[in-house]
Order: structure tokens, then sequence, then C-alpha cells
């Protein structure tokens, strides 16, 4: 237990010290909006798209960092992100959600409206429900509009208002984090009504049981995709076992097993040559090879082994972490992936792995709390 103490003092000390005093100072412009990436310097990359998700994933993160008491003016960092937001990529109220691209002028520049942003625009108005009066109604209508123009008659949701194939199982994922914050913050049933919906998709459309993995890429029946429904990510397996054990905490039912089966089936699709960490992507029964892995699923495999109480995994990762990812002359920054070869594949510092390592910090945070400083 010492050992991975130390390892999760390491990493919150890292976090608070470096990583969100960097954001904070050059993740967000003067108007409030968040760019898109940094570079290995620190400095801000403009001129390309802003993912709209992506400014709902910071608005998440730095409330969470306020509330955590780890970055005083995360707060207002966080409410003038959320203005902005709404102001720019929520036309009419978020009667329709939110846009999928916006410029750095705050120009919407791509108005589709996918599910997968309208899910980290939930997770956003949780995060400021008990800030801002308008956090309510944004998500409120987002829901009425995802289940007004987006519903399947097959059930869940489909892609985007385009009708875009294959259905994957990733938005509804998100889905279902963001409608147990949601629940979380408000204590309203009908949020974690809309969780048991998306978690019985999951139990009984997503977890291929027979096989004990995670299927992604489906046809609008749910049948898999004939392309890409042998794909896998086991990224997603281990995201998928976090978040059930929230669902555990706000139900008080089992979901053990489902957790345990997704850990160990994504850590059996990894090379060895890879431990402690996972790849991208993989296909059931193939021999497991080397390939590129993005940081993100590593911050996934982190949470899954805190939950799981698996604490030498988790330790493991950590120190692997400061030996890789976060192993930069800019201390704050991350490589965000690395190729089959091993080698820094990256080429700016997106800051859509904030969120990521966010939550992998508020898990290691609280799994020490139950272990005892």
């Amino acid at each position: 237990m010492t050992g991975l103490r130390a390892a999760i003092d390491r990493l919150e000390d890292w976090y608070r010290g470096a990583a969100l005093p960097l954001w904070a100072r050059a993740g967000a412009d003067a108007e409030g909006g968040f760019y898109e990436q940094l570079d290995f310097s620190g400095r801000p990359v403009t001129g390309t798209p802003r993912r709209v998700r992506v400014q709902s994933r910071q608005i998440h993160a730095f409330s969470g960092a306020a509330r955590a008491g780890w970055l005083p003016e995360g707060d207002a960092i966080a409410e003038k992100g959320f203005e902005r937001l709404l102001s720019t990529a929520c036309p009419d109220g978020a009667r329709r959600g939110c846009a999928h691209l916006i410029d750095d002028d705050g120009r919407i520049i791509d108005q589709t409206r996918d599910l997968y942003d309208q899910a980290f625009l939930l997770l956003a108005c949780a995060a400021r429900i008990e800030r801002n009066p308008k956090a309510r109604a944004v998500a409120d209508a987002t829901l009425g509009f995802i289940d007004a123009e987006l519903a399947s008659p097959h059930g869940g949701f489909c892609e985007n208002d385009c009708g875009a194939t294959p259905r994957r199982q990733n938005p509804h994922m998100h889905l279902f984090e963001a409608t147990m914050a949601l629940y979380a913050a408000t204590r309203d049933p009908a949020y974690l009504t809309r969780a048991r919906d998306v978690e019985s998709l999951f139990s009984t459309r997503f977890l291929d049981r027979n096989c004990g993995v995670l299927r992604e890429f489906f046809n609008e029946d749910w049948s898999l995709d004939d392309d890409a429904g042998d794909r896998l990510e086991p990224g997603h397996m281990v995201e998928w076992a976090f978040l059930l054990d929230r669902f555990e905490a706000l139900t008080g039912e089992d979901r053990s097993a489902e957790k345990t089966l997704l850990y160990r089936s994504a850590f059996a699709l990894a090379a060895p040559d890879d431990a402690p960490f996972l790849p991208n992507s993989a296909r059931p029964g193939a021999v497991a090879q080397t390939g590129g892995r993005r940081l993100w699923p590593q911050t996934e495999a982190l949470k899954a082994a805190l939950v799981l109480g698996f604490d030498d995994s988790a330790g493991a990762i950590i120190d692997a972490l400061f030996k890789t990812y976060l192993d930069q002359e800019t201390a704050g920054l991350w490589c965000d992936e690395y190729d089959a070869e091993a080698r820094p594949a990256a080429r700016a510092v997106p800051a859509s792995i904030l969120y990521h390592l966010h939550e992998a910090v508020c898990c290691a945070v609280e799994r020490r709390h139950r272990i005892g400083k």
C-alpha cells in the first residue's frame, strides 16, 4: 500500500502543481473558449477547428478541480467557458443541443448534431448546475432534442442527425456517464432512469458475454457492422468497468462480475511488451501484437485498477506514465501517443486528454482515502 500511496501522491502533485496551472494559464482564450491543442512548449495552437466536446470536457475538468480545492480560479474559468459555450455552440438555448465544430472566433463551422458531443454538453451542465441556473435548462433541452431527433426504433440513439453509420457504443457510454453525473448533481430520478436505459443496452447489446468482450460498431438494428464489428477497443472496456463501479455506488446494484470480466479481457488483448499499457485497438482471437497506444486508454486502465482494488497494477501504471507519457520537458504536458515501435507519435498536446487525466487523479485520490494516508 505504501508504494501505491506514494505513486498517487506523485500523480496528484503533478496534476495540481504542473498540469492544472499550465492549462489554466495557456489553455483558454480571452473570451473564455478553450484551445484544441497546445504545442510542446505550452503555447496554444490556433487556426484549427475546435471540437465542441472539448469545450465541454474542459468545463467539467476545471469545475471539478475547483470543487476539490486544487485550483481556486477553476470555477471562474469553468463559468466563463460555459457561458462562451452556450453563446457560440448552442443556438436558441440549446433547443437542438450543441453543434460539432467551432473556429477560434466561436463561429460554428459544422452544424452536425452528434450524440457524442451532446453527451459531453450534458456532462458540462452537470458540472455547472450548482453554480449556473441555465445549466439545468440546457441539459433538459438537450435531452429533449436527443429524444426527439436521435432516438432509434431499435433502441438507443443514432450517431448524429445525418444518419451516419456504423452505430457505436462509445457515445452511449458517455451518455451513461453524463446522466449519472446529472443524477448525482440533482438527485432527480429521471436522470438515473436514463442511465439505467443505457446500462441495459450495455448488458444486452454491447457486452458480448460469449467472447467476454465489449463490442463497438453496429448496424442500425444492433447487429455487428460487417466492416468494423470485430474491432475491439480495450480502453473502452476498462472505461466501462469504472463507470459500472459508479453505477453501483449510485444504485447499490452489484456489477462486480462485469467489471472484472471487462478488465481482464482488456489486458488479455495487450501484447506482453506493452505492459502495463493497453493498445488502441485489437481483434478478438488474434495474437496480441504491440501497436499504437494513446494516453487515454492508460488513464482508463488506471481508474479501473483502482476501483477494482488491483493496487499493484495501479501503482505500476502510474510509475510507467511518468517514464513515458508524462515525461515531458515542459511539466504539465503529455505525449498523447506512441507508435508500434514505442516511439512518440504526437505532434501537439490535445486538450481533450485533460478530462481523462482529471478523472484518473480524482479516482486515485479517492482510492488513497479508502486505504488511508
